[in-house]
């Protein structure tokens, strides 16, 4: 699915052929994977208002649906876009902000204290298991130009998260998906964004960027060892070994 699929309210706005526009681009009103009932399951759409009830008496959202919109463009552009021109990737962020601006409004209109976070985009897979560095800057730039698009809706802040490089960070069982590692680097980096926001009165103590990496975990400082995507503080208190979970 991508961010459309969690705007609208019905299909009345799509045309016979099954689309509708979105910041001036024409999209499938076929949501799931490549625009096709195959990987649609069995609702054809989450209307916003389900969402934004369901979530009402919550205090944080976290929004992670903007993952498929720039790869709908660049793998399944004619089953996403149709006979039209197909934007490119860095033009699907104009449809991913009116899209998530939809889902935002439809929250705060249930609760507009609902603070809501919008998860970056992590990277690309090779080799099934590691970081893509050859689409890392790609990725980079799309996450730079959606969280510059959020940041001026009301109670939204933009969640950026980096994997390590060289480091087993995706699953075998589901490609392209991050494993147990993959998770906590998610959690830490959305809890780090409460407490920069403010919306959180404590966080963790994380050590620099260089610790990401790091496996030396006997070696490392509490702040250090929190910041690992491959070390953990035990309940001793101990920073011991983080696996990537069983597949």
């Amino acid at each position: 699915w991508s961010t459309w699929g969690f705007a609208y309210e019905s299909d009345a706005d799509c045309d016979s052929d099954g689309y509708r526009r979105i910041a001036g681009w024409n999209i499938s009103c076929t949501n799931g994977w490549a625009c096709t009932t195959t990987w649609r399951g069995p609702h054809p759409y989450i209307p916003a208002s389900v969402i934004a009830k369901g979530v009402k008496d919550a205090n944080v959202v976290v929004l992670a649906n903007f993952c498929n919109d720039g790869r709908n463009a660049i793998m399944e552009p004619d089953a996403c876009f149709g006979d039209e021109v197909a934007p490119d990737l860095m033009q699907t962020t104009e449809i991913t902000a009116e899209s998530l601006n939809r889902t935002i409004q439809a929250i705060h209109a249930e609760n507009p204290n609902v603070v809501v976070l919008v998860l970056a985009k992590y990277p690309d897979s090779k080799e099934v298991l590691y970081v893509n560095d050859d689409t890392l800057e790609r990725n980079n730039n799309l996450n730079a130009a959606v969280g510059s698009k959020v940041v001026d809706f009301p109670k939204t802040y933009f969640v950026d998260l980096q994997f390590p490089p060289d480091v087993e960070m995706f699953q075998t069982l589901n490609s392209n998906h991050a494993n147990c590692r993959g998770d906590m680097v998610i959690a830490t980096s959305v809890i780090n964004a409460m407490f920069e926001h403010k919306v959180i009165e404590a966080g963790l103590r994380l050590g620099s960027a260089d610790c990401l990496g790091r496996a030396d975990c006997s070696l490392l400082s509490l702040d250090c060892c929190l910041r690992s995507a491959l070390c953990y503080v035990d309940p001793s208190g101990a920073c011991a070994r983080y696996g990537p979970g069983l597949q």
